[in-house]
C-alpha cells in the first residue's frame, strides 16, 4: 500500500455524512478530488456548503454513471494530478468507477462485479445456483406479471426494484391490489437521481418473518472478514425504512457465526473479492437468510456510529483499500446506537430543537441535515430521515436506552403545507 500522501478521487457520495470520508483522507495528509453529476442535492442539505469544501477541487457537470465520460474526465485530471484510488459511497456509482479503476489500473473491485451487484435478481440466480439461503423471488416487469408472480410466492411479498437502493420504492404488499401499486411505482421510476436510471424492472419476494441484521465485511482477496453485525429498527409496514440500529447487535454466539457463514458464502457466489459490504439479512424461522448485498460500505452515519464502538476509524480502512492495502476489522469496545429522527406529519419543515437531546446522557453526537422551510413526510424511504443521533454505553442495552431517552427529548415542528416528494 502507498504510505506517502495520495491523491484520491471520491465519485458521488451521501450529503452530509458522505464528505466525513473525504475529512478524513485530508486528516491523513491525502488529497482528495470529489466528482459530481450536480452539486443541487448537496448543496440542499443542511451544512451542505461547508461540506463542499473539504474536498481540494470539485468536478461537476461530469455523467457519473457513464463509465466513458467518467473515464475521460478522471483521465484528464490523473494525466495533471496523478489518481492513486477511487472511492465511491454511493450504490449506483460503482459500477462506473469501478470501469475506471479497471482502465487506470487502480485498486477496485471488478467492474464486472459491481455490475452484478446493481442487478438484484441476478444476485438472487447466483445465490440460488450456490444454495445460499434466501428468500424464494420472480422477476415482473410489469403490475401484471409482478400480481401472477405474488400468486406463485403466496402472501404477503416484498416488492422492490431490482436496480434500487435506499428502500426507494420498496413496500410489503398483502393482496394483489397492493402488489400493484408498488410495482407501478417501480416501472415508473426511471431515475433515481444524480444520473442514476431505474430499469422499472421489479423484484418480489416471500416475505420472511423475523428481525433484520446487517453485517459489515470487508474482502481483501478473496477473503471476507467481519467487523460485526448492525440490529435494524424498522418503519412500521408498509415502507421498511431503517430508523436505527445498535452496533454489535445483541446476537447469541450460534446466530452470529450462522450470519456470517451465509454472508461469507453469498459473497463467495457473488465473486466479491476487494470490497467493503453492507449486507443485510432476515433471522428468520430457518435461519439466516440473504435480503441483498451492496458493494459498499453502510451509509450514512452508521460508520461514525461504529468509529466510536471500534475507537478508531472504519473511513481509514475504506482509504487503505482503495490504496491497495490490506485493512483488517478490529475488535468493538461497548456498543452504540443511532436513531434516526423523522417528521411526525407530512407539511414543510419548521424546526428541530435537539439541544435537550445532545445532553442526554450516553448522547456522542447529533447530525441534522434538513433544512427549516423543506416539504417533509413520516419515513417512506432512507431520504425522508432527517438527521441521527448516535449514542454509546457498555452494552447494547444500555446504548438503546439512552438512544430512545435522547430521541424522545427531539422535537420536530411541521407546518402545514405540501407533502414530501412521493
Amino acid at each position: 500500500m502507498r504510505k506517502s500522501p495520495a491523491h484520491l478521487v471520491l465519485v458521488e457520495t451521501t450529503p452530509t455524512a458522505g464528505f466525513k470520508i473525504v475529512a478524513e483522507a485530508r486528516a491523513l495528509g491525502h488529497d482528495v478530488t470529489f466528482v459530481a453529476h450536480s452539486l443541487d442535492p448537496y448543496l440542499a442539505a443542511e451544512g451542505g456548503e461547508e461540506a463542499l469544501r473539504t474536498p481540494a477541487r470539485l468536478l461537476t457537470g461530469v455523467p457519473t454513471t457513464d463509465p466513458g465520460c467518467l473515464l475521460d474526465v478522471i483521465g484528464a485530471l490523473h494525466r495533471k494530478h496523478p489518481v492513486h484510488g477511487l472511492l465511491a459511497l454511493s450504490e449506483g456509482h460503482l459500477p462506473a468507477t469501478a470501469e475506471v479503476a479497471e482502465a487506470l489500473g487502480l485498486p477496485f473491485e471488478s467492474a464486472a462485479v459491481m455490475r452484478r451487484l446493481r442487478d438484484k435478481h441476478a444476485v438472487r440466480e447466483l445465490l440460488a445456483a450456490a444454495g445460499v439461503p434466501q428468500p424464494a423471488f420472480r422477476r415482473a416487469v410489469t403490475p401484471e406479471e409482478a400480481v401472477a408472480a405474488a400468486a406463485e410466492l403466496g402472501y404477503p411479498v416484498v416488492v422492490k426494484p431490482a436496480d434500487g437502493f435506499g428502500s426507494l420504492h420498496v413496500g410489503v404488499a398483502n393482496d394483489a391490489a397492493e402488489v400493484a401499486e408498488l410495482a407501478a411505482a417501480v416501472a415508473g421510476a426511471r431515475s433515481y437521481g444524480r444520473g442514476v436510471a431505474g430499469s422499472g424492472v421489479a423484484l418480489l419476494e416471500a416475505y420472511v418473518p423475523g428481525p433484520v441484521v446487517s453485517c459489515e465485511m470487508v474482502t481483501v482477496d478473496g477473503t471476507s472478514t467481519p467487523y460485526g453485525c448492525v440490529d435494524r429498527v424498522p418503519a412500521p409496514a408498509p415502507h421498511p425504512v431503517e430508523l436505527g440500529g445498535c452496533f454489535p447487535a445483541e446476537l447469541a454466539d450460534d446466530v452470529r457465526e450462522a450470519v456470517v457463514r451465509v454472508v461469507t458464502g453469498a459473497l463467495a457466489a457473488a465473486g466479491v473479492r476487494r470490497a467493503h459490504t453492507h449486507t443485510e439479512v432476515v433471522l428468520g424461522p430457518d435461519g439466516p437468510q440473504i435480503i441483498e448485498i451492496n458493494g459498499r460500505l453502510i451509509g450514512g452515519y452508521v460508520p461514525t456510529m461504529i468509529n466510536y464502538v471500534l475507537g478508531r476509524n472504519i473511513y481509514h480502512d475504506v482509504i487503505e483499500l482503495a490504496l491497495g492495502g490490506s485493512p483488517s476489522p478490529s475488535p468493538a469496545h461497548g456498543a452504540g446506537c443511532i436513531r434516526a429522527i423523522t417528521a411526525p406529519a407530512p407539511g414543510v419543515l419548521a424546526g428541530i430543537d435537539a439541544e435537550a437531546a445532545r445532553g442526554a446522557p450516553g448522547t456522542a453526537e447529533v447530525m441534522l441535515h434538513a433544512r427549516p422551510g423543506q416539504p417533509v413526510r413520516p419515513a417512506r424511504d432512507n431520504f425522508d430521515r432527517l438527521g441521527f443521533l448516535i449514542t454509546t454505553a457498555g452494552t447494547a442495552a444500555g446504548a438503546r436506552k439512552a438512544a430512545e431517552e435522547a430521541h424522545a427529548l427531539v422535537r420536530v415542528r411541521v407546518e402545514d403545507g405540501p407533502e414530501g416528494a412521493a
